[in-house]
C-alpha cells in the first residue's frame, strides 16, 4: 500500500549511473483518479522532470530508484492529466460539504483505492463523481445518477455547401491605358463602381480575368466554406483562374497578384 503523500519530498536515483536525479515535487492522475501515471521532480539544476510510474523500479522509505536516467524526461509543457487533489474540498453531487481530501492510497499498481478525509472518514474510488483542481465530488450510496450524462452540448456539425453569389469585376488600368489618359485627358474616366457580373456569365469573367495568366498569386485566397483554391507564390494559369472564377474570386485575385 502506498500513500500519495510519502511520495512528496522522496529523491529519485538511478540504479545505474548512481545519481541522484532530483526530488518528487508534484503528483499526476489520469482524468478519472483512478491511476497515479506521472511523478514530476525538481532536478538537481532545477530543472522540471516528469517519471511516469511504469518506470519506477522500487519505492523505498528514502528514496525511489529507476534503473537509469532515461526513466525520466525534461518537462516541456503542461500535461493535460488531473494533478493531486490532496487538501481539495469535498462535496456529494448534492451539494453537501464533506471535508478536505488529505490522503490517497494507492496499491502496489498505482491504482487509486480510497480517499481519506480530514474529519477521518474515508471514501470509496468507486463513489468518485468528478475532480479537479482545487474540488472533489463524490457520490452518496443512494445517488443512481451519472454525471457523465451532464457533458455540454456539442457545437453543432456544420455541412460544406456551395452558395450562388454574384462576382464582382474591378476594371483594371494598365500602363497602355494610362497612356492613352495622359494623351487625352478629356476621355471618359473609368468608373468606381465595379460591374456586377452574374456567376454564370463565366466566358465572359474569363475574358476580362485573361491578364492574370502568368502572374504570381501574393496571398492565399480560399472559398467559402475556408478551403484553399491558390496558395500565395502560384503562378496563376487557366485551370486556378478558372476555379478562382467558378467561386467569384477574381476581384481578390486582381488585387492579390502581381
Amino acid at each position: 500500500m502506498y500513500y500519495c503523500n510519502e511520495f512528496l519530498g522522496l529523491n529519485v536515483l538511478s540504479l545505474y549511473e548512481g545519481e541522484l536525479l532530483g526530488v518528487v515535487d508534484k503528483l499526476f492522475f489520469d482524468k478519472k483518479l483512478k491511476k497515479l501515471l506521472e511523478v514530476e521532480l525538481i532536478g538537481e539544476d532545477g530543472a522540471r522532470l516528469t517519471l511516469p510510474t511504469k518506470n519506477i523500479y522500487h519505492i523505498g522509505k528514502n528514496a525511489i530508484t529507476v534503473k537509469n536516467n532515461q526513466a525520466v524526461s525534461l518537462k516541456v509543457e503542461e500535461n493535460s492529466l488531473s494533478p493531486c487533489p490532496t487538501n481539495s474540498k469535498a462535496y456529494t453531487i448534492k451539494g453537501e460539504f464533506l471535508g478536505l481530501v488529505k490522503e490517497i492510497s494507492l496499491n502496489e499498481k498505482f491504482l487509486t483505492e480510497k480517499f481519506s478525509l480530514d474529519n477521518g472518514s474515508t471514501l470509496e474510488v468507486k463513489n468518485l463523481a468528478s475532480s479537479s483542481k482545487n474540488t472533489t465530488i463524490f457520490y452518496e450510496n443512494t445517488d443512481k445518477v451519472n454525471v457523465k450524462k451532464f457533458t455540454p452540448n456539442k457545437a453543432p456539425k456544420i455541412f460544406k455547401s456551395f452558395k450562388r453569389v454574384e462576382a464582382q469585376i474591378l476594371p483594371v488600368e494598365n500602363k497602355a491605358s494610362a497612356q492613352t489618359d495622359d494623351a487625352n485627358p478629356t476621355q471618359t474616366p473609368v468608373q468606381s463602381n465595379p460591374q456586377v457580373v452574374p456567376v454564370e456569365d463565366t466566358n465572359k469573367q474569363l475574358q476580362t480575368a485573361e491578364f492574370l495568366l502568368g502572374r504570381v498569386c501574393t496571398k492565399d485566397i480560399f472559398n467559402f466554406n475556408n478551403e484553399i483554391l491558390i496558395k500565395a507564390h502560384t503562378v496563376i494559369n487557366k485551370k486556378n483562374l478558372k476555379e478562382i472564377n467558378k467561386f467569384g474570386k477574381l476581384r481578390e485575385l486582381m488585387l492579390y497578384s502581381k
